[in-house]
């Protein structure tokens, strides 16, 4: 994968999201896994960078999109960086009715975090 800087980190981040969020509504696991290993390589670049992750991070947190949020505080956990802001933005998700399905994955993602201490995003 090419260099990224902030800017077009956070751009990928909201089309691929967008996309997912589309997907996951009609029920097309293809383009939203497509679009998911596009969000894979970008943690592997965070995981190399964990600095420059929590400035991409702290922004795509502000998104309005549910799954740029519940990604990046998924990121904030699987990071061990801002966890309490993770936690608290998926606590968030998961008690909000009008994020449906979201929810659920927010709650789901909160509870293998708080079963196993940690979150791992991908097979190593």
């Amino acid at each position: 994968m090419r260099i990224m800087d902030k800017a077009a980190i956070i751009k990928q981040h909201e089309i691929s999201c967008e996309v997912m969020y589309q997907a996951t509504c009609i029920g097309d696991y293809k383009t939203n896994n497509r679009e998911g290993a596009k969000l894979i390589r970008i943690f592997k670049m965070f995981e190399k960078n964990p600095d420059f992750a929590m400035e991409c991070i702290s922004e795509l947190l502000k998104s309005k999109n549910v799954v740029v949020r519940s990604k990046a505080a998924a990121y904030c956990l699987a990071l061990g960086r801002n966890t309490d802001v993770g936690e608290h933005v998926l606590e968030e998700i998961s008690k909000d009715p009008a994020t449906g399905i979201f929810g659920f994955n927010a709650e789901m993602t909160l509870k293998v975090w708080r079963e196993k201490g940690e979150l791992c995003l991908y097979q190593k």
